[in-house]
């Protein structure tokens, strides 16, 4: 069926907007740091989150489980794995550091494309993943003599990030989005509770000392102000999960996937307005960097649909 820029325009939007709604919850993370942990954040967060999908879906547990379940659990493990550091992510970095470390997904889609599976180089491609990694160190600000670690775990997030991609692409083409979305709470909140029942128990019998930050907090009590930051994340998480399936559904995925970008510049926007996080020209030419990566890859990847044609 073809696909008529009116609807492009229409999917372009759903997607813009769903990463307004997730870019606007990401930034209120930081109120829930100092007085709970990741892994509650998420076990709460994924308890309030599966329920609405359920009741909005109007289908039982049955009904949205996934038809092939090894990719789909493939798929959970590495998007899971890249959303906990991603968020784990925002205790100690500004969220404009994060976001454009784990944009950096679909550099390294076209990397693992090209080593593990296969596919021909393309010359655009290329200049695709050098723009977008100089991008990368300007958002970054990554200089030798003052580098560390912890700058490096966004840009981890947007590897793993790309591997749940690829497989998506690859093995997941016939799951129900809705599926896979009940999937990911279920796994992250099923992993968050694991890791949450072991601090617990290492804290009950003094197993081994730990310093307490936002990886090792303990079960604690959720005040009113922590439960509506998690409550209005779960939401709006769903919300603009939906919103995004829909963008994809409704144009074609060369043209809407740009509209992703739009998730850099919401976050780095709301984050400057409404909480004072520093901002440089570098950092605004890095993002723009990173979004012209994308569009690049994106007229590639269509230019080499239509020459197989």
């Amino acid at each position: 069926m073809k696909i008529n820029d009116s609807e492009n325009i229409k999917g372009g939007g759903f997607i813009a907007f769903g990463m307004l709604l997730l870019a606007i919850g990401d930034n209120y993370i930081r109120y829930t740091t100092e007085t709970i942990g990741l892994w509650q954040f998420h076990l709460t967060r994924s308890l309030i989150a599966i329920p609405i999908l359920i009741i909005a879906l109007n289908k039982n547990i049955k009904g949205i489980l996934p038809q092939n379940f090894k990719p789909v659990f493939m798929r959970t493990l590495f998007m899971v794995s890249a959303m906990l550091i991603y968020f784990g992510s925002l205790a100690f970095l500004p969220i404009s550091y994060v976001a454009a470390g784990l944009f950096t997904s679909p550099l390294f889609v076209i990397i693992f494309s090209i080593f593990f599976l296969k596919e021909p180089i393309y010359i655009s491609r290329v200049f695709a993943v050098f723009i977008g990694s100089f991008g990368v160190v300007l958002v970054l600000n990554l200089k030798f003599h003052d580098f560390s670690i912890l700058n490096l775990f966004p840009v981890l997030a947007g590897a793993l990030y790309a591997w749940a991609s690829i497989i998506t692409r690859q093995r997941c083409r016939d799951e129900d989005p809705r599926s896979l979305m009940f999937m990911f709470f279920c796994g992250i909140g099923l992993v968050s509770f694991a890791i949450l029942l072991l601090i617990e128990i290492n804290q009950i019998f003094a197993l081994h000392p730990i310093s307490s930050n936002f990886l090792t907090v303990p079960l604690t009590a959720l005040n009113l102000q922590v439960f509506a930051i998690i409550f209005m994340h779960a939401v709006v998480s769903v919300i603009g999960g939906v919103l995004i399936t829909l963008g994809y559904q409704k144009g074609r995925t060369s043209f809407v996937a740009v509209f992703e970008y739009s998730f850099l510049f919401f976050a780095t926007f709301w984050g400057y307005m409404f909480f004072s996080d520093y901002l440089s020209v570098f950092m605004l030419l890095g993002m723009l960097l990173i979004a012209s990566s994308g569009l690049v890859i994106s007229i590639t990847q269509t230019q080499s649909k239509m020459l197989k044609r």
